[in-house]
């Protein structure tokens, strides 16, 4: 029955796009959409700042919305995707960094170039076509019905390896693939954005301010949303270390002298690699960025054998990691006291 409904919903909005396509493409334009935020990411403002900067005519929209649970936030998601459709059918260039229902699931115009950037420096975690019908993937019919992936004329990546996996992902040919870095790693290399985002960042915490390093734990999306938070914070000896946590879902917490400080999310990710002193993650993609900024990385895996089951990764994870891993997070902070790593590691995985 989800599959009719979906197949009827589609073939509507095809409809209403049929009409929408008579207005004509704006030569100048291009639209920038995610579904990962609610604004901007880093890339897309540092891209929208080079290309105003290489032609000032240039016109930039910005189209950035998270699809939210509950009815009224999905009513409001379908308005906002009519005015996502307007954007497409009138723009020389679109650009993504995640999964557009009007871009995949809508007849585009020959003339339109569809550039997917994604939001990962590089492939780790399995996603797309490389998890269909598991636990922790998607659905085959369904993504089958919203043509998942469909409709890119380029994709980024940061490198051959990432290449292979990628396209296994998307399920695209090989000419569609692009090795390219995405802006972010201009950023992470930056000392002066380092400088900008430290100051920010003791503004906004300026109990931060205290002279002790930061660790920075950074876990990858759970479906449970499982992640043992507390009991990672009663395990800080908080005499020498702040703890900052990160969120897939961009939730940002602070933990300063056992004391919980949570506020609206000031800081993305990538911003708070510059703050970090010590990185912990797990399966995220953003182990590649750390590297970037050539920070120590530790891998906190409490759940391997599960999330391996469920979702599984591109890489031989226990061999190829470059740093410590355990599923005992005080091991990992012995660890980050001892200053057990390995630097050549960590560059070793950006070659």
């Amino acid at each position: 029955m989800k599959i009719v409904v979906l197949k009827i919903g589609i073939a509507i909005l095809n409809g209403i796009y049929f009409f929408i396509k008579l207005c004509p493409i704006q030569k100048n334009k291009i639209t920038f959409i995610s579904r990962q935020a609610d604004k901007a990411s880093l890339d897309f403002r540092m891209l929208e700042i080079e290309l105003k900067a290489q032609n000032e005519h240039c016109k930039i929209i910005m189209l950035c919305k998270t699809l939210q649970n509950g009815l009224l936030k999905k009513i409001g998601y379908c308005f906002h995707m009519l005015t996502q459709m307007y954007h497409i059918a009138t723009s020389k260039v679109v650009i993504l960094d995640s999964y557009c229902i009007p871009i995949c699931i809508l007849k585009q115009k020959k003339k339109l170039t569809v550039i997917q950037i994604w939001h990962a420096l590089g492939s780790l975690k399995k996603f797309g076509y490389s998890t269909l019908n598991k636990k922790d993937g998607r659905d085959s019919k369904i993504a089958k019905t919203m043509k998942m992936h469909q409709n890119y004329t380029y994709i980024l990546t940061s490198s051959t390896a990432s290449a292979f996996f990628f396209r296994e992902a998307f399920n695209v040919k090989e000419e569609q693939m692009l090795i390219m870095n995405l802006p972010r790693v201009d950023f992470l290399q930056s000392q002066k954005a380092k400088h900008e985002i430290m100051q920010c960042f003791y503004e906004v915490y300026p109990e931060a301010k205290n002279g002790k390093e930061n660790i920075l734990y950074c876990p990858t999306k759970r479906k449970e949303n499982n992640i043992p938070i507390e009991t990672i914070a009663k395990q800080i000896p908080f005499e020498n270390y702040n703890l900052i946590i990160k969120l897939h879902d961009g939730t940002e917490i602070v933990y300063i002298e056992e004391q919980k400080i949570q506020k609206e999310s000031h800081f993305s990710g990538m911003e708070l690699l510059h703050i970090g002193d010590y990185i912990i993650t797990d399966y995220s993609a953003i182990c590649y960025e750390a590297a970037v900024s050539k920070k120590p990385i530790y891998f906190y895996t409490y759940d391997y054998e599960e999330y391996m089951k469920d979702r599984g990764i591109y890489i031989d994870y226990k061999k190829e990691m470059p740093g410590p891993i355990s599923k005992d997070f005080k091991e990992i902070i012995k660890l980050i006291k001892e200053k057990q790593y390995d630097i050549r590691k960590i560059r070793g995985i950006l070659q």
